[in-house]
């Protein structure tokens, strides 16, 4: 399992609820409503460094 995908999985992302973020090195470095906005903000900022993106949901999300 990634670290960054550790992080995502155990860190309370409440806050950016409907986002998407990016996590570098752990960090939650960028967040907006559009992923290619957010991903090129990234690596712009972290050039060498591959972001993680995802989309935080809104709401309860059941998963099974």
């Amino acid at each position: 399992m990634s670290k960054n995908y550790e992080f995502f999985v155990k860190t309370n992302l409440s806050k950016y609820s409907g986002k998407r973020i990016a996590i570098v090195e752990q960090k939650i470095v960028v967040s907006g409503d559009s992923a290619e906005d957010v991903y090129n903000k990234a690596k712009k900022e972290y050039p060498n460094k591959k972001p993680s993106i995802a989309k935080i949901p809104s709401g309860e999300t059941l998963v099974i």
